[in-house]
């Protein structure tokens, strides 16, 4: 693995907070349950601290993901995203926070 792979480029601009989602502070989840890899079910109203993570799909365990599946960008979880949420799972953790990854289908 290359030592410059955390290293952010000089000249890449440092984002900028516009705001735009800072009405979602202190906002209530929806009263839903959603089905968890575990068995459990995760009632949204109910988390507490946590990270909520959005992906484009989740296979079923003992079937196939179909023929297509491969060309869809992504699918195999290898985002830049999906990697930061990996790699950072264990901080996350230390701060209190709870961390779900969410299909979104």
């Amino acid at each position: 693995m290359s030592s410059r792979l955390f290293e952010r480029p000089s000249d890449l601009p440092v984002p900028i907070d516009d705001g735009a989602a800072a009405h979602l502070t202190g906002a209530l989840l929806p009263a839903i349950g959603l089905p968890a890899t575990s068995d459990a079910t995760v009632r949204l109203d109910a988390i507490e601290r946590a990270v909520l993570f959005f992906f484009p799909r989740t296979g079923v365990p003992d079937r196939p993901t179909g023929s297509d599946w491969d060309a869809i960008p992504g699918a195999r979880g290898c985002t830049p995203q999906s990697c930061g949420f990996r790699d950072t799972h264990a901080r996350f953790c230390a701060l209190g926070l709870d961390v779900y990854g969410v299909s979104t289908q």
